[in-house]
C-alpha cells in the first residue's frame, strides 16, 4: 500500500508551514520557516513540532494520510461510541466532517474494515485531550461525488478555529514544541483483527503515553436500576423507589440511581413546563425526606446513587442570580441556553468549577449517596464563552471539562474513595474516563442491539461499560428477555430501568437467574470480553480453568480447550464446537430461567466440528472428565 502523509502546521499569524515528503515507518526530519518537525520511524510515530522561539505560537496541525482507495467494507467514524453504529456505510464517509468538542469528545481514529470484515485500515492521532477536527479530504463531494481521483485521503486537524491548541500543551516544555502520536496500522500490520481490538490498543497507547489509569472500583461492577425509562419523571417517589428497591434485591441488582426529575420537573416535561435546576433540593410532593430514602435504600442492601448535572443553571433556579456572573455567554451578551432549557456554568472559570464540586460534594454530605450519575454535559453548545464578569485560566473547553471532573473527583473521593460515578461516552474516552468508575451508553431505550453496539465501543478503553438501562416488557418472552441480559453481559455491566411491579414472574426469574450468576463470577468481569470474529458475535474471557463464551446475534461456533461456559445468546438451536484433541465430556444445559434440562456424556474428536443442540438464552456447561 503506498501511503503519503502530510503536515501542515498554521501559525498565529495565519501563515502555515507544509512538510509533504514524509513516509510513514521512515525517519524524517525538515526545517522550514519558523518550525521544525522531527517524526520517528516506529510506530506509532513520534512527531515533535518546535517553534523556532517562543513569539512564535502554533495555532493548529493539520495530519493527513492519503492511500489509493479500494472497496472497503465499513468505517468506523472517530467517536464517542454513540453515533458510529448508525455511520459506518462508506457512503457517509465520503461527507464525513465531524469535530471533537465539549460536546462530544472523539477518540480520535478512523479505522475501515475489509471485505473480510476484519481491520483493513486504521489512521488516527494519539495526543492530549483538546478540540480537533475530522474530514474526508478525497473522495471529494462537490455537485456530485468526485472519485476519479482514486484516492483516499483523510485529514485530522488538532486545534480549531474557535479552539486553537491549547497554550498549556507547549507550555510544559522549554523549546514550546508540541509531541503527538500516529497512529496508523494495516491488514499486513495486524492480521484478523477485529476492529474494537484495534480501537482498544489504540486507547491502551493513549493510556500509556499519558498516563492514564484504568477504573477500578469493584463496586461499580454490580447489576444496576435506574428510575429514567420506565417513568415519567414526576411519577418518580420516594415509594416508587423503595419498592423497586426491595424488589430489584431479590433479582441480583445492587446499584440503584434516583434519576432527573426529583428535585422538581424532569427533562421528558414538555417544554412549556417551567424547569428549576441548579439549586438541588428534593421535590417534597416526590421525595418527603431524601436523607431518610437513602438509608432505606441501604438498609435494603442497595448502593443509592443520585442524577445530577453540576453545571446546569434553569432560568427558574432560585441560585440563578447568584450563579449569572458565572454562566457562559456568547459575543452578544447572551448567554447560552440548551435546546432542553437550561444555562451553563463555564468550565474555564476557576469560581464555576469549584461551584460544581460543591454541588457534587454536597450530595455526600447532605444525604450520604454512595454515588452519582453526571449528566447533560454532552448538551453544552460548541461556543466561546464572552462572559465578560469571570475570567478564563484555560483556552480550551475541553481542557475546562477535564479540570472539572477532576477537582469533583478529588473532592468527592476524599469524602467517600469508593464512591461509584457514572459518566456518559460522550464524554468518555480514556481521558476523561478516568474520573468516573463506569461509563455510559447513552440513549437507547427498548433497543438492545443499540445498547450491545455501543456498551461494546466503550469497551476499547474500559470493561466498567454500562448500557442506557435496559427495559424489558411482558411482551418479550423469557428467550427474549435471556438473549437480553445475555447482550448486556456480553458488553459490560447489566443495567435495567423497569417497573418490577408491571413485570411477569417468568421474566423477572429470567433476569435474577443471569444476575446472579454474573454476580458469582464478577471478578471475572473486570476483564475485557475478547471478540473472537470480525462481526462481534462470539466473545471470549479466558479464566484459569475455566473459559466464558458468549455468543450474540449470529454467533455459532467456538473452539474449546479446557472446561467452558458457554452462554447463548442467540436464537440458534444448534452451534458448533471444535476442540484441539480427542477429549470426553460432560454437557449439562441450563434454560434461561436457570433449571437444568439436560445432561449428556459426549465425545469431541480432535478438530473437527460437533453440533450441539440448545434453546435461546440457554446457559451451557462443558467439563472434561478426569
Amino acid at each position: 500500500m503506498h501511503v503519503e502523509l502530510k503536515v501542515k502546521v498554521i501559525i498565529e499569524d495565519g501563515k502555515d508551514v507544509l512538510f509533504d515528503m514524509i513516509r510513514y515507518g521512515k525517519r524524517y526530519n525538515a526545517e522550514k520557516g519558523d518550525i521544525k518537525i522531527a517524526v520517528s520511524g516506529d510506530f506509532p510515530a513520534k512527531v515533535t513540532i518546535t517553534p523556532a522561539g517562543r513569539d512564535v505560537t502554533i495555532k493548529s496541525i493539520e495530519y493527513s494520510v492519503s492511500t489509493d482507495i479500494k472497496n472497503y467494507h465499513q468505517h468506523i467514524i472517530p467517536d464517542t461510541g454513540r453515533g458510529y453504529a448508525d455511520l459506518m456505510s462508506m457512503s457517509r464517509f465520503f461527507k464525513h466532517r465531524e469535530e471533537s468538542s465539549i460536546n462530544n469528545i472523539r477518540m480520535p481514529l478512523h479505522i475501515f474494515t475489509g471485505q473480510d470484515h476484519y481491520m483493513s485500515m486504521a489512521f488516527g492521532v494519539i495526543g492530549e485531550n483538546y478540540e480537533t477536527l475530522f474530514q474526508t479530504i478525497e473522495p471529494e463531494v462537490r455537485r456530485a461525488l468526485i472519485v476519479y481521483m482514486r484516492r483516499l485521503s483523510i485529514m485530522i486537524k488538532r486545534g480549531t478555529e474557535q479552539y486553537p491548541i491549547p497554550k498549556s500543551v507547549s507550555a510544559k516544555n522549554p523549546d514550546n514544541s508540541i509531541t503527538e502520536y500516529l497512529f496508523f496500522r494495516t491488514a499486513e500490520d495486524s492480521p484478523q483483527q477485529p476492529w474494537i481490538i484495534t480501537l482498544r490498543e489504540f486507547a491502551a497507547l493513549q493510556k500509556k503515553i499519558y498516563s492514564l489509569p484504568d477504573v477500578t472500583t469493584s463496586a461499580s461492577l454490580y447489576p444496576l436500576w435506574c428510575s429514567w425509562t420506565d417513568w415519567f419523571s414526576d411519577d418518580v417517589t420516594d415509594e416508587v423507589i423503595v419498592n423497586n428497591v426491595k424488589a430489584g434485591i431479590e433479582l441480583g441488582i445492587k446499584n440503584y440511581i434516583i434519576d432527573d426529575g426529583w428535585f422538581g420537573p424532569g427533562l421528558d416535561n414538555d417544554f412549556d413546563v417551567t424547569i428549576d435546576m441548579g439549586d438541588w433540593e428534593p421535590d417534597p410532593s416526590k421525595i418527603k425526606d431524601m436523607g431518610k430514602l437513602v438509608q432505606e435504600v441501604k438498609k435494603a442492601g442497595a448502593s443509592p446513587m443520585i442524577w445530577c448535572a453540576p453545571h446546569a443553571v434553569a432560568p427558574a433556579a432560585k441560585c440563578f442570580p447568584q450563579r449569572k456572573p458565572y454562566l457562559i455567554m456568547d459575543n452578544d451578551g447572551e448567554l447560552l441556553m440548551t435546546h432542553n432549557g437550561f444555562h451553563v456554568l463555564c468550565f474555564m472559570n476557576r469560581e464555576a468549577r469549584e461551584i460544581m464540586a460543591d454541588i457534587c460534594v454536597g450530595l455526600i454530605k447532605k444525604w450520604d449517596f454512595d454515588g452519582a450519575k453526571y449528566d447533560l454535559f454532552n448538551c453544552v453548545a460548541n461556543m466561546k464563552c464572552s462572559n465578560p464578569n469571570h475570567n478564563h485560566d484555560v483556552t480550551s473547553m475541553i481542557e475546562g471539562l477535564d479540570k472539572t471532573l477532576a477537582l469533583i473527583d478529588e473532592k468527592t473521593k476524599a469524602l467517600k474513595p469508593d464512591y461509584i460515578v457514572e459518566l456518559k461516552q460522550n464524554y468518555g474516552t480514556p481521558f476523561l474516563a478516568r474520573y468516573g468508575t463506569m461509563m455510559r451508553a447513552g440513549d437507547t431505550p427498548y433497543n438492545a442491539e443499540g445498547n450491545f453496539q455501543r456498551t461494546l465501543y466503550n469497551q476499547s478503553y474500559t470493561p466498567y461499560s454500562v448500557n442506557d438501562y435496559q427495559t424489558i416488557t411482558n411482551d418479550d418472552t423469557p428467550e427474549d428477555a435471556a438473549c437480553i441480559v445475555l447482550k448486556m453481559i456480553t458488553a459490560g455491566i447489566p443495567a435495567y430501568s423497569i417497573d418490577f411491579f408491571r413485570l411477569n414472574q417468568k421474566n423477572k426469574a429470567v433476569i435474577a437467574h443471569y444476575n446472579n450468576w454474573y454476580n458469582e463470577h464478577i471478578n471475572l468481569f473486570h476483564n475485557y470480553r475478547i471478540p473472537l470474529d470480525p462481526d462481534n458475535n462470539i466473545f471470549k474471557i479466558a479464566d484459569e480453568k475455566r473459559d466464558i463464551f458468549f455468543l450474540v446475534n449470529n454467533g455459532d461456533r467456538l473452539e474449546i480447550a479446557q472446561d467452558a461456559t458457554i452462554l447463548n445468546g442467540t436464537y440458534n438451536r444448534d452451534i458448533f464446537v471444535r476442540a484441539p484433541e480427542k477429549m470426553k465430556v460432560v454437557i449439562k444445559q441450563f434454560n434461561c430461567l436457570g433449571t437444568m434440562i439436560k445432561q449428556e456424556n459426549n465425545e469431541f474428536k480432535a478438530n473437527e466440528w460437533q453440533s450441539l443442540m440448545v434453546e435461546p438464552g440457554s446457559r451451557i456447561e462443558i467439563d472434561m472428565e478426569e
